[in-house]
């Protein structure tokens, strides 16, 4: 059985891999992947379904040097010395799909994001298979510029749709090849995702009838990575933001006591003159935020995430000091209100940042509300600085200087609490 489908003369696999047009030799750079030769992954919730391997190291592979900005080349073919059929049977219609994780991850847990996509060409009548099947194989694929440099999986993956009528899913050909991405001008990554887990049994993009028109097939899988430095950096899977507090030990639900955000609730702020830079937000007011009762003297511990729940607290890359600070609630954090409660920078023993140290903590860090306060309503700001791009001056372009990632919380500290803190129900 298996060596009918190492060798089934519709099949393909990744044989060659390079840059702007050049390629090396046969399996330089490649993950390779010996369970199924030139065979399609059939099962969307395999391991297998990230480089049609499930089981394997980088260690050993070569990386392919890549510009950011600049095209990976990569050529696929159905046996070696085909002659009947070269690169893959042009009955297998359907679109080709490129996507990127930080080697580091091997792959593994949320990981992917999707550089590429081409679906059916109106213009000339053809799906993307059928037009690298045109090329010899070859496909010449933009590697993003506002990425970090870095070592990368480059997971390729062309789709052959079902026949017209029959109901099924599509079959998967994915290979991944092994990069090193120079000239990155990103510092952090977009959103990022799991494979498997971006494709299920039903998915329109997946069992698409090509009897349907070819023009309304909708792509599977998470939505494309926009390359600009602005895009970047929005909700990025780089980023922070502050979502509860646990009080006494009692961890509050998510958005209980803080102060709403923009939209973009991760994002940065990048100039340090903004009001924004107070608590990322000018709604300190609001009716729908609840104010904490907090005994005077007791610890407060503080938790940002990247989105949410129990996710990660913010890339490793993001190395810098961690502050907190308290203004009466009724200044609207403005002027001359602000006193540090906390602060935490770099211990050059060790070379540690306080980030290092929160990274591993899961975002958490605890501050001591003052003993000595006077009663009353207060502001608590957590700031999370990030210095990766410190080195740029503010302004140069869309990412360049000190991220400040701000979040405000409203608390009432007192010297006993009247009532006993209770959870609402969720």
């Amino acid at each position: 059985m298996l060596s009918f489908t190492f060798y089934a003369a519709a099949h393909t696999t990744l044989f060659y891999a390079g840059a702007n047009g050049k390629v090396n030799d046969q399996g330089v750079c490649i993950v390779p992947s010996p369970k199924y030769g030139n065979a399609p992954v059939l099962d969307l919730d395999s391991e297998d379904m990230r480089c049609r391997n499930s089981d394997f190291s980088t260690k050993d592979i070569e990386r392919c040097p890549v510009e950011a900005g600049g095209n990976l080349t990569v050529v696929w073919r159905h046996i070696h010395n085909s002659v009947k059929v070269k690169v893959m049977s042009y009955s297998h219609n359907g679109p080709c799909i490129i996507m990127m994780a930080p080697l580091e991850s091997n792959g593994k847990g949320d990981a992917w994001f999707k550089i590429y996509e081409e679906g059916y060409d109106s213009s000339i009548k053809k799906w993307c298979t059928n037009k690298v099947i045109d090329n010899d194989g070859y496909l010449d694929v933009k590697i993003p510029e506002n990425i970090p440099s870095g070592e990368y999986l480059v997971r390729t993956e062309l789709f052959a749709l079902p026949q017209p009528g029959t109901g099924l899913n599509s079959q998967q050909y994915p290979n991944c090849v092994v990069v090193s991405v120079a000239g990155g001008k990103g510092s952090s990554l977009p959103e990022l995702y799991p494979i498997p887990g971006i494709y299920k049994f039903g998915d329109p993009g997946v069992m698409f009838d090509r009897g349907k028109d070819p023009t309304t097939y909708p792509f599977p899988g998470p939505p494309l990575f926009t390359d600009s430095p602005a895009a970047a950096l929005r909700n990025c899977h780089a980023h922070t933001y502050l979502t509860h507090l646990t009080i006494n030990g009692t961890k509050l639900e998510e958005l209980r006591c803080t102060l709403p955000l923009w939209d973009n609730e991760n994002y940065p702020v990048l100039d340090p003159s903004s009001d924004d830079l107070r608590c990322k937000t000018s709604d300190m007011q609001s009716t729908k935020t609840e104010t904490c009762w907090v005994p005077a003297g007791s610890k407060v511990t503080l938790h940002m995430t990247e989105s949410g729940g129990e996710s990660r607290f913010i890339s490793p890359s993001h190395r810098g000091p961690i502050l907190t600070y308290m203004a009466p609630l009724e200044s609207n954090g403005e002027g001359n209100v602000w006193f540090k409660i906390y602060e935490d920078g770099y211990d050059g023993d060790s070379d540690v940042w306080a980030v290092d140290k929160i990274v591993k903590a899961k975002g958490y860090w605890d501050v001591t509300i003052p003993s000595d306060i006077a009663p009353g309503d207060y502001l608590l700001r957590g700031e999370v600085i990030a210095l990766h791009e410190a080195d740029r001056v503010y302004g140069a372009d869309d990412s360049a200087g000190a991220q400040y990632y701000p979040g405000c919380a409203r608390i009432h500290p007192a010297v006993a609490v009247l009532q006993p803190m209770q959870q609402q129900p969720a």
